[in-house]
């Protein structure tokens, strides 16, 4: 049983110094009450004497250490209070006998039963002793039974109290350890997914149950670009449905979809990274088992890089289109000879059957060789096509890739297109082209800066829109360049001197790249800039309709295959 003297020190002590001070207060309030009413109970000496005990019992209360004594020593406190209100209460007019709840309850909230019944034991000797003193009172048995009863029902409900009490806080206590127990078990299995996660070296995203990304493992990061510490999780490579085919929207994305509770498998995208290289990825998106420690309702996507796969389709189907297209020259030869021989009229019939087996061979054979071919032709990829391409959309594509990693940044983007801006152009390389000016724009400005771009047609005044002009405008306010950086920007892994001092990871490959295809599409690409001002580049195409438009710099629409 839980006692005063097994609670923590500055619980016990506080417990004492409470229950007694409460007694004192009390037995002060009364004393100065007799003073004002009965003053002629003070010159009792049983009265006195009985107060001076409690001021006494007080003071020794407040200044024992009572960590250092026997756990029982306490006890002594109350039972001495007992004997001090029996003495206050003896021959005098005033009945002070409800004085003896304090130390009663006092027992009975943090003492075994034999304590309580030793407290009640003693009142009724005492409540004898004085009813004895005075046998000429009626009452004096009553007096006995009353006190003595009341007293022992508040001892008895407030050791009930007490008992369920600390009967509460021991299930409190075990309950608590069971929780504590809880989470650190979730804690150990938290540290032994992502351990197990960082390992894998496919991209894993484990997602909870309202769609918000928990943890994203290292091969993932990588396959994304993300930031490190990025806690948006906002990727820097662009999604697409197709080799150098259309940006996928926000809502095809993988990771949408499976925070929207969409199961898939092997859904496969391409991933065109900062560093201008394509990746195919096959995603799968699954629901997690709840028997596994962890909430309800959590989801994985794990995504593959099959790009060397890919590759090694692409490798086999060339060579299978390299065998079957070798093969057909000679079994053309063959069912040209065997052909000839049939026509023979003067063949024996034993040569004709065996002349006919080999005709029918190689034409099975050229037939095998012509589905390879073509097979073959399917699986390769198709030439970049060349329409008529809205570069607002383009552009307004290329700006809602690039805004969570603006918004991660604290950046602002502006854009401002009009409408019936289109050139004729290979719509991918044009897209390339505003995600370089654009991820350069944001990658360099500093956090609280803008970003502002602006697509609009642009021409002499008149009737006639021939010579009109696509402009393309992205202006920021990022560290800028000196003149003589400006004049290097294109020359192959060049970065400026604040660009080399900042933490800020590039190549110096990206504004030659551009340069070229901007080229490619009979355009011209111009930049201005100062240090600490920021740096404006305007790409400037000829309009669908201008003279020429359609021809890149060479007179063609050759794809090119080094950017």
């Amino acid at each position: 049983m839980t006692t005063a003297a097994s609670l923590p020190l500055g619980t016990r002590t506080h417990s004492i110094w409470l229950s007694q001070l409460l007694l004192a207060i009390v037995v002060v309030v009364v004393v100065l009450l007799v003073q004002a009413l009965a003053p002629e109970t003070l010159g009792m000496w049983t009265f006195t004497v009985g107060v001076s005990m409690i001021v006494i019992l007080t003071g020794l209360a407040l200044a024992l250490p009572w960590q250092k004594l026997p756990r029982w020593a306490v006890l002594f406190v109350p039972l001495l209070d007992i004997i001090a209100v029996g003495l206050m209460t003896r021959d005098t007019p005033i009945d002070f006998a409800f004085l003896w709840v304090f130390p009663v309850t006092w027992i009975a909230s943090h003492f075994p039963l034999w304590a309580t019944g030793t407290a009640l034991g003693t009142v009724a000797v005492l409540v004898l002793l004085e009813e004895l003193g005075h046998p000429e009172n009626p009452n004096g048995t009553l007096r006995l039974i009353i006190i003595t009863l009341s007293l022992t029902f508040i001892a008895i409900s407030t050791q009930s109290a007490a008992r369920q009490t600390r009967a509460f806080k021991r299930l409190l206590r075990r309950e608590a350890n069971k929780l504590n127990e809880t989470l650190t078990r979730s804690t150990r299995q938290e540290r032994e997914l992502s351990r197990v996660l960082g390992s894998l070296d496919v991209g894993v995203v484990r997602l909870s149950a309202d769609g918000e990304i928990v943890e994203a493992n290292t091969t993932y990061r990588a396959l994304y670009d993300i930031a490190p510490g990025d806690a948006s999780f906002a990727p820097r490579a662009v999604e697409y449905d197709g080799f150098e085919g259309s940006p996928l929207s926000p809502t095809r994305r993988p990771i949408t979809r499976a925070r929207h509770g969409e199961q898939f498998e092997d859904e496969r995208t391409w991933l065109f990274t900062t560093d201008l290289t394509w990746r195919a990825l096959a995603a799968t998106s699954i629901r997690l088992p709840n028997d596994q420690g962890l909430p309800s309702g959590d989801r994985l996507v794990i995504v593959h890089d099959i790009t060397a796969m890919i590759s090694a389709e692409r490798a086999r189907a060339n060579l299978a289109t390299r065998v079957s297209h070798e093969l057909r020259n000679p079994l053309t030869t063959i069912l040209g000879f065997s052909d000839l021989l049939l026509e023979d009229t003067t063949l024996p019939d034993p040569t004709r059957v065996r002349v006919e087996a080999i005709t029918s061979a190689a034409e099975r054979m050229l037939t095998l060789a012509n589905e390879i071919l073509a097979s073959g032709k399917q699986a390769q990829k198709a030439e970049a096509t060349v329409t008529s391409t809205d570069l607002a959309k383009v552009v307004a594509d290329s700006v809602e890739s690039f805004m969570p990693a603006a918004e991660t940044g604290g950046i602002r983007v502006v854009l401002a297109v009009s409408d019936h801006v289109s050139v004729l152009g290979d719509a991918f390389r044009l897209r390339q082209v505003c995600d370089n000016l654009l991820s350069n724009a944001i990658k360099y400005t500093p956090k609280g800066g803008r970003v502002t771009v602006e697509v609009f047609r642009s021409g002499p005044e008149g009737p006639s829109r021939a010579n009109d002009q696509a402009m393309l405008v992205i202006s920021d306010t990022g560290m800028g360049m000196s003149e003589d950086e400006l004049e290097r920007i294109y020359e192959p892994y060049f970065r400026s001197a604040a660009a080399e001092a900042s933490s800020i990871t590039g190549t110096g490959l990206g504004m030659g790249i551009v340069r070229s295809l901007v080229a490619e599409h009979r355009g011209e690409l111009t930049m201005q800039s100062a240090p600490g001002r920021g740096t404006v580049a305007t790409v400037s195409l000829p309009a669908e309709d201008a003279p020429d438009a359609g021809l890149l710099a060479d007179g063609s629409w050759r794809a090119r295959t080094d950017a």
